[in-house]
Formats: structure tokens, C-alpha cells, sequence
């Protein structure tokens, strides 16, 4: 029987051949613990925090963030609104919260399914090789050429702006970074010798791959999901802020930045608000994406 030691710091991970007469592969990799005992750093506490006040804000902000009332014609911040309101009359806060939900939404969607193809394909090409791996990797770098913007607003003019569009938009063309990395780590992986022992006495190629390489794949995949979901989110607020997104009057933070640039003098609380909301947000999956990437290049600087 084969097993896996869980001790073992290295990315893929050591073998160890155990007595036994059965061929199964048997394969104890709990990779979630190097993420766990790590030291939980104050602006990852504070990153948990954010995320946690713009899921649970509504709850507390219970205010329609579509009503309009003319009679309250862009106030400023005041007790009665706390982030002020916008030349509808509606509540800036609770608009806010209501673009995050939205953001949120189309992140991590987006980012699931970028992850889901991208990890498929990357790790078939890598493990498999020959021509079809090289197939797959020439779509991938036509793909990437081409902006992601122009398609979302291509899908825009032809199916319409809105959010299962976007996430569909942005999923389908965010998996070939994921792939392009997945496949780099499965070929350095593949040429193990725990690959080979688990190839000698009779594992499939299959088992190997989902039963092995794939659980050594976990940190790398949540920096790539992390990266997607930024990425997604910023997408999304580009899209919006363009007309192609999230139209009004749904609230995104980029048609509110949109809705804003004609009181950025007057009203600048109309921008600061979906603007700080957006800025925050990046800072904090970049500090979630840091908690796994930093540890590993300082591995890597190390071992070179």
C-alpha cells in the first residue's frame, strides 16, 4: 500500500512504501492544515471583518436601496443617512451594501467557474502531454490576447447587460491563467518518484491524477481562484461603470462611480462611498491571496 506523509513541506508530497499486498492507493493529504497553522496576521482579521460587514450589512441597514425620494436631492452625510444621498433621493449606504452583493455575487461565480475549467484543462494538458497538450495551450494563448472588456461588451451589444451574463462573460474567459498554472504544476509534479511507485504497483492514471497530484494542487489553485475573484471584481466594475454591466436602477459600485461624475465637486461623497467600498475590497483579496503566495516564494527563494 502506498501512503502519503502529511509531514512532508515539499509541494508534492513524500512517499512512503507500507507492507500490504493491495494495489490501492492510499492517499492522506490534509493540505488545509499548512493554511491553518499559519499565524493569522491583524489585516487578514480586519480582511474577514470587511467581508463580514458587507454580507451582514443589509440585515442591519434595512432601507430600499432603489427608492427614490426627490425631497432628499443629494444631502450629505447626516444621522438620518449616514453616507448621504445620491440626485435620487436613495440612500448612498445601502446602496453601497447592495453593489456588494452584487460584486460578491459575480466574483466568486465567475471565479468557480474559471477554477472548475481552468483546473480541468490545465491539469488533462499537463498530465497527458503530446499534442493535445499542445492544443490546448495555443487556444489558451490566443485567448489571452484578446482583452476581456471587448468581449463583455461585444456579449452586451448582442445579448444584452446583466449579471448572468457577466458571470458567464467573465467565467469562460478566466480559466486559461488557471489552466496555464495548473498544467506547470502537474508536469513538475508528475515526474515525482511517488508518481512512479503509485504507477509500478498498478494505479490508474486517473487515480493518480485526482487522488494524488490534484489534492497537491490546493495552494496553487486558491491563489489562482483568489486572483480570479479580483479579477472578476474589477471586471465587473469596469463593466458597469461602462453601461455594459449592471444597469440602473440596480446599484453597482460602477454605475454609481458613473452616476457620480457629474457631483464630484458638489457631492463628492457620491464617489468616495462605492470608490472606498471597491479600493477596500481589492486590498483585502490581495491580502488573502499573499497569506499562501508569500510563504511559498520565500520557500522557493530558499531551496534556490
Amino acid at each position: 500500500m502506498v501512503e502519503i506523509d502529511e509531514r512532508n513541506e515539499s509541494p508534492a508530497p513524500l512517499l512512503r512504501i507500507l507492507p500490504g499486498n493491495s494495489k490501492a492507493v492510499k492517499i492522506r493529504l490534509p493540505l488545509t492544515n499548512r493554511l491553518l497553522k499559519r499565524r493569522i496576521s491583524i489585516p487578514v482579521i480586519l480582511g474577514l471583518l470587511w467581508f463580514v460587514l458587507l454580507i451582514t450589512g443589509p440585515l442591519f441597514i434595512r432601507i430600499d436601496p432603489n427608492r427614490i425620494d426627490l425631497y432628499r436631492f443629494v444631502e450629505p452625510p447626516s444621522l438620518n443617512a449616514l453616507l448621504g444621498t445620491d440626485e435620487n433621493g436613495r440612500d448612498v449606504l445601502a446602496r453601497v451594501l447592495a453593489g456588494a452583493r452584487v460584486s460578491l455575487i459575480i466574483g466568486f461565480s465567475s471565479a468557480a467557474i474559471s477554477l472548475i475549467l481552468g483546473t480541468a484543462f490545465g491539469s488533462f494538458a499537463g498530465y497527458r502531454g503530446g499534442w493535445l497538450d499542445n492544443l490546448i495551450m495555443r487556444f489558451v494563448d490566443f485567448s489571452l490576447a484578446v482583452p476581456t472588456i471587448i468581449i463583455i461588451l461585444l456579449v452586451a451589444a448582442v445579448y444584452g447587460a446583466g449579471e448572468f451574463q457577466l458571470i458567464l462573460t467573465i467565467g469562460l474567459t478566466g480559466w486559461m491563467p488557471v489552466a496555464r498554472l495548473a498544467r506547470g504544476q502537474v508536469r513538475e509534479l508528475k515526474e515525482m518518484l511517488w508518481v512512479e511507485a503509485s504507477q509500478s504497483i498498478g494505479a490508474s492514471s486517473s487515480r493518480i491524477l485526482i487522488r494524488g497530484i490534484m489534492p497537491a494542487l490546493g495552494p496553487v489553485l486558491f491563489i489562482a481562484g483568489v486572483s480570479e475573484l479580483r479579477r472578476a471584481v474589477i471586471l465587473e466594475a469596469t463593466a458597469s461603470f461602462l453601461g455594459a454591466g449592471i444597469l440602473l436602477p440596480n446599484a453597482s459600485w460602477g454605475n454609481m462611480l458613473t452616476s457620480a461624475q457629474v457631483y464630484l465637486l458638489t457631492a463628492p461623497w457620491l464617489a468616495l462611498a462605492p470608490g472606498f467600498a471597491l479600493s477596500i475590497t481589492l486590498l483585502v483579496v490581495g491580502n488573502f491571496r499573499s497569506l499562501v503566495a508569500t510563504p511559498r516564494l520565500k520557500k522557493k527563494e530558499r531551496v534556490a
